[in-house]
């Protein structure tokens, strides 16, 4: 499964490897969220397909990429980030009712991506409350960052996450490494740098 590739690639523990691969197919043989509720799962997904949405090629919804993102959401976070996520979904769910009036996955394309938009500037200046303050000193700086609280330090906004599983997720299945990327299954020689035709996609790795 996918999944289990997907981790090998950026952690090396089996025992990890292993749990996403039963978690992935236990995914696939249910057919439910293991970690998400449905409604998360929904959002999950229609916020996926809103940052990689179908063009020419399959979008992410169709690649499934909901799926991957609740696996590796409930094997691979630590619960201060599953919560931040779920409050991410709880977040992005009151912005749509504040300003239509309804849930993130009734609203029409325009309105989400609207949505979108918000919970991109609100990552931004999340971040930047959270940088240390600058200093006409180098040496101040560095104090600053030393003093800021290693939990901050690893802070990651809630759609800086979505985003990221996103994109990993889509590049890393089969829609995205087939259609949206040019793939060989059987690679010949190596080509350290290869120059790209004008509107040629990039090659899936």
């Amino acid at each position: 499964m996918r999944v289990a590739a997907l981790a090998g690639a950026t952690i090396s523990l089996p025992a990890l490897a292993d749990t996403l691969e039963a978690s992935a197919a236990r995914r696939t043989l249910t057919g439910k969220p293991l970690f998400f509720t449905a409604d998360q799962d929904a959002t999950v997904a229609e916020l996926a397909d809103t940052i990689i949405p179908t063009t020419s090629t399959p979008g992410a919804k169709a690649a499934k990429v909901n799926e991957i993102i609740d696996v590796i959401v409930k094997d691979c976070y630590k619960p201060d980030d599953q919560q931040r996520f779920l409050d991410g979904l709880t977040q992005t769910n009151k912005l749509s009712q504040d300003a239509y009036g309804k849930a993130f996955v009734q609203l029409d394309p325009a309105q989400r991506i609207e949505i979108v938009k918000k919970l991109e500037a609100d990552d931004k200046e999340r971040k930047a409350q959270m940088a240390p303050a600058k200093s006409a000193a180098k040496v101040e700086n560095s104090q600053a960052d030393l003093q800021m609280p290693e939990a901050k330090k690893r802070y990651t906004p809630f759609f800086t996450m979505l985003k990221d599983l996103t994109l990993t997720g889509y590049f890393t299945s089969e829609i995205g490494a087939t259609q949206a990327l040019e793939y060989v299954a059987v690679p010949g020689r190596y080509d350290g740098c290869v120059t790209l035709k004008p509107g040629q996609k990039a090659w899936a790795i």
